[in-house]
């Protein structure tokens, strides 16, 4: 797996739409980031109250399913699919919903227990289920805890190359210094759909998978 090759599938996913994606960028961060932060302003400074609470049932109950959509999104786009700003809603119909909020719960407890015991444990770990949307998304038929436990598989040997992918945007992410920001607007899309095929590389490496015990 050639990281640079990655990076340059996916170029080749975003190329003549760069601005499409950075369309729905600007409006999943809106939605992700810009929203519960107006929640959390309600309260006086420094302190947790209704605005802190609003905001946690809004990730929970809103954040969860658009990332997911996200993620959906973006895996489409790498396959060579057309794919329009509306997708990233469509986890909240279609029998869906509950099983999202589900998984993203039980992800959640895994990798707070996990940093009980230390930081670098968790954050292995982070990496360990980095994948598990995806599997879910590809096989919604799987539990929650065997979309888990397929991205550990997936990713067992696989965790530094991720590591990796990741850190060889550290260029672009200081760059969006520069720009206040802005330039994220790119770089989101860029590492997103270098994520998707990141997975669909390995998903093909692995075939056939082990059935998940």
């Amino acid at each position: 797996m050639v990281l640079s090759a990655l990076r340059e599938k996916a170029r080749q996913t975003l190329q003549g739409r760069w601005m499409n994606f950075v369309g729905y960028t600007i409006v999943i961060l809106i939605l992700s980031a810009v929203i519960p932060n107006v929640f959390e302003r309600i309260d006086p400074k420094d302190s947790a109250g209704l605005g802190t609470i609003l905001s946690l049932l809004y990730s929970l109950l809103i954040v969860n399913a658009v990332t997911m959509g996200v993620y959906a999104l973006y895996l489409r786009a790498a396959r060579g699919q057309e794919v329009s700003l509306g997708m990233i809603f469509e986890y909240f119909s279609n029998g869906r919903y509950v099983k999202t909020i589900l998984f993203y719960l039980l992800m959640g407890i895994y990798l707070f227990l996990w940093t009980l015991l230390l930081l670098i444990p968790g954050i292995i770990k982070s990496f360990s289920y980095a994948l598990a949307p995806l599997v879910l998304i590809d096989d919604p038929q799987l539990t929650v805890n065997e979309a888990i436990t397929r991205s550990r598989q997936m990713m067992d040997g696989y965790k530094w190359k991720l590591f990796c992918l990741y850190l060889s945007f550290i260029g672009w992410l200081l760059l969006s210094i520069v720009t206040l920001g802005i330039g994220l607007l790119w770089i989101i899309p860029y590492m997103q759909a270098s994520l998707s095929h990141f997975y669909l590389e390995l998903k093909e490496k692995q075939q056939p998978i082990l059935p998940v015990e």
